[in-house]
């Protein structure tokens, strides 16, 4: 009956998601490193996510370049000028991969990355052959996932199809738009690090790439769906931290809400909704039963700052935007 098949799909997405997280898991105590299983864990969902949304190809480069910047990432943890410079950087690549409507979905493995940085598995000082270790689980779970989910998942009838790769953006736009997001590094990496912020510094660094978008206008619109799913996910953290009892471990409902961040992403459901269910994902993965409240509580703080610094590059680029907007007119009634 045709009714089955998007259930089938569902399930099939589903399975693919557990078994990519248990299998990160696995990396992590087969390479022992056992601290980055719930990194891993999100590298893999990230994944998963941008190989059903643009393919398996870009898949591949997306974890590839993960793996190669997590060796600067991990020795940057504790050195604001080291940890400023690799986000910059990358920010700035971030921002010219809008120019193909990457942007949007590749920001997810800077989940990854910024919690290397912000709250690294490893020592300050690690042994050459354990970052290497780690930059070989990263590129092993990512590639997993992927093969997994093209092999699995892609095929089937009802799974959405990858979005085509066309140019969305001028590289005036990009360009801009990329140094939008190096600037919002260059001040929320340093507050993070040097006041040692740690998991919560994560939330800081990152909020600044969900809100900006290549587009000023646009970027209002994500920054309110931004604060609401941030606030849901947080009370939901808040509800499952009462609701949960103490023998049940963590990984059993960050896995769920990993499940539901898939499903909505691939799906292109609302961004609120899948912050909402990211914010959860993350907060899981990244606390114990005895932290869980107060990780919450931070989130929302460190969250309302990114939000104001994105606010105050928005504010301050919006009249050059118009400007710009405004120059072919000038140049035609000239």
């Amino acid at each position: 009956m045709p009714t089955v098949k998007p259930r089938a799909w569902l399930i099939v997405q589903g399975l693919v998601v557990i078994i990519s997280l248990a299998l990160a898991e696995l990396i992590a105590r087969f390479l022992q490193l056992d601290r980055a299983g719930g990194v891993l864990c999100l590298a893999s969902l990230a994944s998963l996510v941008v190989c059903a949304r643009l393919g398996g190809r870009q898949a591949l480069l997306g974890v590839t370049g993960l793996a190669v910047l997590s060796g600067a990432a991990v020795y940057s943890q504790n050195d604001p000028l080291l940890a400023t410079i690799v986000l910059t950087g990358t920010a700035l690549g971030l921002g010219l991969s809008g120019r193909w409507q990457l942007k949007p979905v590749y920001w997810l493995l800077m989940v990854s990355l910024c919690i290397l940085i912000t709250n690294s598995p490893l020592p300050a000082n690690p042994a050459s052959f354990d970052v290497v270790r780690l930059a070989a689980a990263f590129f092993a779970s990512g590639s997993l996932a992927t093969v997994l989910q093209t092999t699995l998942v892609s095929p089937m009838e009802g799974a959405p199809a990858p979005i085509p790769f066309a140019v969305a953006h001028s590289w005036r736009r990009s360009v801009a738009h990329g140094l939008m997001l190096a600037t919002a590094t260059v001040v929320s990496t340093p507050i993070a690090l040097q006041h040692h912020w740690h998991t919560s510094g994560l939330w800081l660094v990152l909020t600044p790439f969900l809100v900006l978008q290549p587009f000023v206008r646009d970027s209002w619109t994500v920054a309110l769906h931004r604060s609401l799913g941030t606030l849901a996910g947080v009370l939901l953290v808040i509800g499952l931290a009462f609701a949960l009892p103490r023998n049940v471990p963590l990984e059993l409902p960050a896995v769920a809400a990993g499940v539901i961040t898939v499903v909505i992403a691939v799906k292109k459901g609302h961004r609120a909704l899948m912050l909402t269910a990211l914010t959860a994902t993350i907060v899981l993965f990244n606390s114990s039963n005895e932290t869980l409240l107060l990780m919450a509580d931070r989130r929302v703080l460190a969250s309302a700052l990114g939000i104001a610094i994105a606010l105050g590059l928005m504010a301050l680029a919006h009249p050059i935007e118009q400007r710009f907007a405004r120059l072919p007119e000038r140049i035609a009634s000239g």
